[in-house]
């Protein structure tokens, strides 16, 4: 069974593609997020911080949406930063929105021009 998760708490989808996917009742695959508005306004030129801040906001809205917790269903987290300089403030702050132990984590540097920072999760019931 797969069912997609919808919730006007975190921006729409920008493309072809769903916020998430439940599969099985039991996995819950989130797209990644970027820093934008639940209206889907793309923010920009502000301070990293704020903008992961914004990221783990949406990523918990649509987790909470189909009934999982990030703090403590999370078990794995992609997150591609365009400069990897900023890896100390995600840490820092993605700290605050999971759970102990943290979940299985990748950071890669990415190329995107028109935001900072995209953010993945699969979480586990």
């Amino acid at each position: 069974m797969i069912r997609p998760i919808v919730t006007p708490s975190a921006p729409p989808p920008a493309g072809t593609y769903s916020q998430a996917m439940e599969a099985s009742g039991t996995f819950l695959f989130l797209s990644g997020q970027t820093p934008r508005l639940p209206d889907g306004t793309r923010l920009k030129d502000r301070p990293f911080e704020e903008d992961i801040h914004q990221v783990m906001r949406n990523l918990t809205a649509v987790a909470e949406a189909a009934g999982y917790n990030l703090k403590t269903d999370c078990v794995k987290v992609l997150a591609y930063l365009t400069d990897l300089s900023n890896k100390a403030v995600f840490d820092r702050v993605y700290a605050e929105y999971i759970g102990n132990p943290p979940p299985a984590r990748s950071v890669v540097q990415s190329s995107f021009t028109d935001f900072s920072v995209e953010v993945e999760a699969i979480l586990v019931r």
